[in-house]
C-alpha cells in the first residue's frame, strides 16, 4: 500500500464528499439497514415490549419514565424541535456537508434505529446541492449530539415535510457522534494548505540558511523524506567554523516529522470514525444471536479528540519554532541578510514583524493550550458523567490553523521584503512541487 495511506484514503473520501456523488458503501447498506430495522419492529410488536430508550421513554436523566400515550404519536418530531435552542453561529456550508455525511456513514455501518425509508431520504440528500443543514457552531461539550444535531435534523425534516418519523428516529437523528466526526473532518480538508505553505516558507528560509545531510533522515517515513528533500534542495552546506544555529533550525526534521505524524494519526482516527456505528441506543445481538436493543456510549468519539488535540500541539510547536526561526533570520547572522532587514534608506526594516508574529504565538497558546481531558464533570444529575469536547476541540484546530496561517504569510512577506530579485537560487516552482506532498507522497 502506498505510504501514509491513512491520509491519502482520508483525502480520496474528502474528494468524493465534495464530489456531490452517493457514495458506493451508502447503496450497498441499504438492505442491510432494512433487515435491521425490521429485526427492531419485531421486537416492538411483541405482548410486552421492552422499555427502550428515547422510544417509549422520556429522554435523558428522565430515562425510567414511560412516554404519556398522548404524545406518543408526535414525541419522535417534538423531541427535535424541543432541543433545537435559540443560537446564532452556524457552520460553512462545507462543514455542514461533511456533517450530514459523517451521520449517514455512521447509520451506513448499522446500528442506528433509522427505517429504510428514512436512510433513503439522507441518502438523496447528500447528493443535494441544495440541501444546507443550519447547524450550530457551539452548543456542546462533547459530540454535539444534542442541540447541533437537532438543528441538522431539523433541516432534514424540512427537506421532507410530508415525511412521519417512525418510533426510535427522533432519537436516532440526533444522537451520535457525526457533528463531531464532521467538523473535525473539515479541520482536517484544511491541513494540506498548512503543510503545503509550511514546506514552502522552509524551503525558502533554507535558501539563505545553510542546512547539512543531518537533516535528511534515512529511516524517515517515506513522504517525510520526500518534503525534506524539498525543502533542503536548494540550501548550501556551511561552511567549516560556522557557528551552529538555533535548534528550532536544527530541528526542522524532527518537527517536520511530528507534524505529520499527528496528521496521519487524526488520519486514522477520522476514518476509524467514519466506519463505525454511532447511536444510542443501538440494533445489537445476544449471545444466542437474537436480535435485541442496546445502550451504548458508541456516541462519543475520545480517540478522535485525543487525536485533533496532538494536532492542535503540533500547530502550537510550529508556530513556536516560525517565530523563532522569524527572529533567527533578521538577526544578523545571516549571510545576505542585514539585521532586522534594513537598507540604505530604511533604517527601521522589519524590526516588528517577528513582534507581531509572536503577539499571534501568544494568542494562539492562550485559546488552545489546555489539555483535552484536563478537567471533566457531570450532568443530568450525574447519567451524563462523560464527554469528549470533540466539537469543541474540533473548532479549536481550525482557529489554531487560521493563526498558523497568519504567522506562515508574516515569515513569506519577511522573506519576500529581504529577497534579492536577481537570485538564481529562487525557486520559480516550488508551490506547485510543495503541493501534494501531504496526500500523494
Amino acid at each position: 500500500m502506498p505510504h501514509s495511506d491513512e491520509i491519502s484514503l482520508l483525502a480520496e473520501r474528502i474528494s468524493d464528499i465534495r464530489s456531490g456523488r452517493v457514495l458506493a458503501e451508502l447503496s450497498e447498506a441499504r438492505a442491510h439497514i432494512a433487515d435491521q430495522y425490521q429485526a427492531f419492529e419485531d421486537i416492538m410488536a411483541a405482548d410486552a415490549p421492552p422499555h427502550i430508550y428515547g422510544v417509549n421513554t422520556l429522554p435523558g436523566h428522565r430515562e425510567g419514565e414511560p412516554m404519556p400515550a398522548e404524545f406518543a404519536s408526535s414525541y419522535q418530531r417534538d423531541l427535535i424541535h424541543n432541543h433545537c435552542l435559540p443560537q446564532t453561529e452556524f457552520v460553512d456550508s462545507e462543514t455542514a456537508r461533511f456533517i450530514h455525511l459523517a451521520k449517514c456513514l455512521t447509520v451506513s455501518a448499522g446500528g442506528a434505529l433509522i427505517s429504510p425509508d428514512l436512510y433513503d431520504i439522507l441518502v438523496d440528500l447528500s447528493a443535494d446541492p441544495d440541501f444546507a443543514p443550519q447547524i450550530p457552531v457551539g452548543a456542546s461539550y462533547s459530540s454535539g449530539d444534542v442541540i447541533p444535531a437537532a438543528y441538522w435534523a431539523r433541516s432534514v425534516l424540512a427537506a421532507s415535510p410530508d415525511y412521519e418519523l417512525k418510533p426510535g428516529e427522533g432519537m436516532a437523528l440526533i444522537n451520535g457522534a457525526f457533528v463531531h466526526i464532521g467538523t473535525a473532518l473539515a479541520g482536517f480538508a484544511r491541513l494540506e494548505k498548512a503543510w503545503t505553505t509550511y514546506l514552502e516558507t522552509t524551503r525558502q528560509f533554507l535558501m539563505r540558511v545553510p542546512a547539512n545531510d543531518a537533516f535528511m533522515t534515512p529511516a524517515a517515513q517515506p513522504r517525510v523524506e520526500a518534503a525534506l528533500r524539498f525543502v533542503t534542495e536548494t540550501s548550501r552546506y556551511p561552511a567549516p567554523g560556522d557557528l551552529q544555529p538555533p535548534v528550532s533550525v536544527r530541528a526542522i526534521p524532527q518537527t517536520l516529522s511530528a507534524f505529520h505524524t499527528s496528521i496521519a494519526g487524526f488520519a486514522r482516527e477520522l476514518l476509524a470514525s467514519l466506519s463505525q456505528p454511532s447511536s444510542n441506543p443501538r440494533i445489537g445481538k445476544t449471545g444466542q444471536g437474537e436480535a435485541c436493543i442496546l445502550p451504548s456510549g458508541s456516541f462519543v468519539a475520545p480517540s478522535l479528540s485525543l487525536a485533533t488535540g496532538q494536532v492542535i500541539d503540533s500547530v502550537l510547536m510550529l508556530g513556536w519554532t516560525l517565530v523563532r526561526r522569524m527572529e533567527y533570520f533578521l538577526s544578523g547572522q545571516v549571510e545576505g541578510v542585514a539585521r532586522d532587514g534594513t537598507g540604505p534608506n530604511d533604517p527601521i526594516g522589519l524590526i516588528q514583524w517577528p513582534k507581531l508574529a509572536a503577539a499571534n504565538l501568544e494568542h494562539m497558546r492562550m485559546l488552545n493550550s489546555r489539555r483535552v481531558f484536563a478537567s471533566g464533570g457531570a450532568t443530568s444529575y450525574g447519567v451524563e458523567d462523560f464527554w469528549t469536547y470533540g466539537m469543541i476541540v474540533a473548532q479549536q484546530l481550525s482557529g489554531c490553523l487560521d493563526t498558523l496561517m497568519d504567522i506562515l504569510e508574516l515569515e513569506q512577506t519577511i522573506q519576500r521584503e529581504v529577497r534579492e530579485e536577481t537570485s538564481s537560487r529562487t525557486a520559480t516552482t516550488a508551490e506547485s512541487r510543495a503541493a501534494g506532498f501531504l496526500y500523494s507522497g
